[in-house]
């Protein structure tokens, strides 16, 4: 990887500043969460980004991005400074034959599983990807040590956090170590334009938790009508070799015109019941909007989430979303958890200013697990 990334910069350094483009960007969030509204506590996040990205060559392209962001939370009066590199990627597409294509990355930079609930993070890593018109296979390796967990939470084997209170108030905090490494096969217009993902992941721990996890994905994707599209998929996982877990997720998305959309999902993740155990993704993913300190896991594990969405554009310019969903656990059998709603607008007044806000609310069926919040956005590109 030092190498790799070390070539990069010595590549970088030779192109003509010309070729550079580059940008930044502040943006400002302030919350108000709480329970219940008559108590809520201000949550505060102040950031910049600064960006670039240029050709090496025909072939290759480099790209960066570094942040600092400030957060204050009113809750145990914690103040966070914390500086990151979201980007440090080198990239690269050759021809291969007549109708082939090799892609390869370097770097850090976003990656994401099928389903978006196992695995969907920045990483440290390279992937490689081959192309022909019916079919594509991808490979990714990598490494967590380098990562900082302020930003990027991974699931150990005791708990769903990976920064020590002595640590909170540190810049910068290692991740675990894990390698992922992942396999992709995709398959594009199987039959009748549907497109199937065969796709598995390996997390080998190095940290000491001695906790490796394996995931097996099949996904099914593709229009139903010309404005009717789904995507369905089913995940077996283990932990160590010694389980058995399940994950079924099922999508469909609706454009009734080009301004909006209405969609549907579903998603099981098994507790110990059906001869499966209880299922536990890699990256921290928020399945409810319950409050995390009230004893409640929100992650993807022993619950059954059903969720309706639709959202719409106004002038081209205003968007506005909102979500309604149930919310079941399923440890051992199933019973009513909560039930949650979610409403949520952006405006871009100019090309570089944008405004958003959103209000959310958990209403669960043990109150310990209430919350709502109330947020307020605004991002400036430069």
């Amino acid at each position: 990887m030092k190498k790799i990334l070390c070539a990069a910069f010595a590549a970088f350094i030779l192109v003509p500043l010309s070729a550079l483009d580059w940008g930044g960007k502040f943006n400002t969030t302030t919350k108000y969460q709480g329970k219940k509204a008559g108590s809520l506590f201000w949550n505060e996040s102040l950031g910049a980004h600064a960006w670039l990205t240029t050709p090496i060559n025909e072939q290759l392209r480099f790209g960066a991005d570094a942040s600092y962001e400030f957060r204050y939370d009113q809750d145990g009066d914690v103040v966070k400074n914390i500086i990151d590199i979201n980007l440090l990627k080198l990239t690269g597409t050759f021809h291969a034959g007549k109708t082939g294509m090799f892609e390869f990355g370097a770097g850090r930079f976003s990656l994401s599983d099928a389903t978006g609930i196992i695995f969907s993070q920045m990483n440290d890593g390279v992937y490689a990807k081959y192309s022909i018109p019916r079919v594509s296979a991808s490979t990714y390796l990598g490494i967590t040590r380098l990562l900082n967990s302020h930003d990027v939470v991974i699931l150990r084997h005791f708990s769903d956090t990976t920064v020590k209170t002595e640590d909170a108030s540190a810049a910068y905090v290692l991740g675990p170590s894990y390698i992922p490494l992942g396999f992709s096969v995709n398959i594009p217009s199987l039959f009748l334009n549907q497109d199937m993902t065969i796709e598995e992941w390996n997390f080998i721990d190095f940290s000491g938790d001695d906790y490796h996890r394996l995931y097996g994905t099949l996904m099914f994707s593709g229009p139903i009508l010309s404005n009717l599209f789904y995507s369905a998929s089913t995940t077996l996982g283990t932990e160590n070799m010694s389980t058995i877990s399940n994950l079924i997720k099922l999508s469909l998305s609706f454009y009734p015109v080009k301004e909006a959309s209405v969609g549907f999902s579903g998603v099981y993740a098994s507790g110990n019941n059906g001869g499966f155990d209880a299922f536990r993704g890699f990256s921290s993913q928020t399945a409810v909007l319950a409050s995390e300190t009230a004893g409640f896991t929100t992650e993807y594990g022993s619950k059954i989430k059903a969720m309706l969405s639709g959202s719409y554009t106004f002038l081209s310019n205003i968007y506005v979303a909102s979500s309604l969903a149930l919310v079941f656990a399923c440890p051992e059998s199933v019973s009513y958890n909560g039930f949650q709603w979610r409403i949520d607008g952006m405006w871009n007044i100019f090309h570089d200013l944008q405004l958003s806000s959103s209000i959310y609310q958990y209403i669960g069926k043990d109150k310990e697990n209430d919350k709502i919040c109330f947020s307020l956005g605004g991002t400036f590109v430069f």
